[in-house]
Parts: C-alpha cells; structure tokens; sequence
C-alpha cells in the first residue's frame, strides 16, 4: 500500500488532496498497476510516457531497485521536477510523437492517462511502439464512470463531468478496440474509475 508521507511528496491537486476516498481509489489503481507489472517480467529497462511528477515510475522504481526506469513528458518543468525526487528516472522532454528521437530500446512501456488527450490516439500507439517494447501497460478513465465521478463530487459541471483537457472518452470495449489495431491485448481490467490493460505488439499478419 502507498503510505500517506508517499502522497505528500507531490505537487499535483489530486495526490495532495487529503480526501481520504480519493486517496483509496488511486491506491487501487497503483496496486493494480503493479500487479500488471509484475505480469510483465521479466523487465530490464521501463519508459513511461507522461510520466509528470513521476508517482508511479517512482512507486515502481522504489521497489524494483535492478530495473532502469526513464521518463518521457512534453512539460521541461514538470519533468524536471520527477527527476529531482527520483534521480534513478532519467527523463526526457519529449512528445509521445517524437519518442524515437530518445534513440533508445525498452523492455516495457507504460502509458497512464495519456491517450485520452490525444487528437490521434492511434497514432500515439504506433508512437509507443517505435521504443521497441515486448510489453505496454495502459490506462485511461473508464467511462462513463470516470464521468459521473466527477459530477458526484461537483467537479466540471457545465461540461457535464469531462475534464476539458480530454479530447477522447474510452468505454471497455472502445479501449478494447482501439488497443487490438496495433496490439495484443494479454488482459484488460478495471479500477475504478479507470481502465487498464497490459498488451504486446501484434507481430506481422496477426
């Protein structure tokens, strides 16, 4: 379980909040993420891709001390700040789009809350594959749950729940669909009000 000195480490609203069902929720997710990492051993090198202030490559790296870890994010700052709490996170200020300009392989690639921003999601899938990894771990909120959430808390109301920097919402079988053009989906499952799923690439003519 991520202890509560763990939250206190970062700056962004929703880990600093001290509402205690919030917290929970994102303890979930974590654990259930882990669980998809350890599904996906055996890893040498891992790149997350907005990885932000780095909560869950740091949760990760914390715990796995053999394996690399790096970070790509689009925001010079909000990169920097991920590699001053954790100096084992080489980061990059890149676009999703660009990551192959990191000109380096990886073992896994994790990519949480990401996709939902984009115009093109797919292209920003073949963008993940272009690091060469064996396996990707995914996420992104569920909808209409991750929605109604929102309401239920009072949050976003005139945009009917959807936080405006969303431009894609993801139901089980949209992420499921979206996820088998360019993958192999090994498992897809909930944490509310999330999805995530562990995948590898489809290899040529499956």
């Amino acid at each position: 379980m991520i202890p509560r000195a763990y939250f206190e480490r970062f700056d962004t609203p929703k880990y600093r909040s001290r509402n205690p069902l919030q917290r929970a929720l994102i303890r979930r997710f974590v654990d259930r993420l882990h669980g998809l990492f350890v599904a996906a051993n055996p890893v040498r090198a891992v790149l997350e891709v907005g990885v932000g202030e780095g909560f869950i490559s740091g949760f990760l790296s914390e715990r796995f001390p053999l394996v690399s870890f790096s970070g790509a994010d689009v925001s010079e700052r909000i990169s920097g700040g991920c590699a001053k709490k954790f100096p084992r996170i080489r980061t990059h200020c890149t676009s999703i789009y660009d990551l192959a300009a990191i000109g380096e392989r990886f073992d896994l690639v994790i990519c949480a809350e990401v996709l939902e921003h984009l115009d093109d999601p797919e292209r920003g899938l073949t963008a993940l594959l272009s690091v060469g990894p064996e396996r990707l771990i995914l996420t992104v909120p569920h909808e209409p749950w991750f929605l109604l959430s929102n309401l239920a808390r009072g949050k976003n109301l005139t945009r009917l729940g959807n936080d405006p920097e969303h431009l894609q919402r993801f139901s089980r079988r949209s992420f499921r669909h979206l996820l088998e053009r360019r993958l192999v989906v090994d498992e897809l499952t909930t944490s509310y009000p999330w999805l995530l799923a562990l995948a590898r690439p489809r290899q040529s003519g499956t």
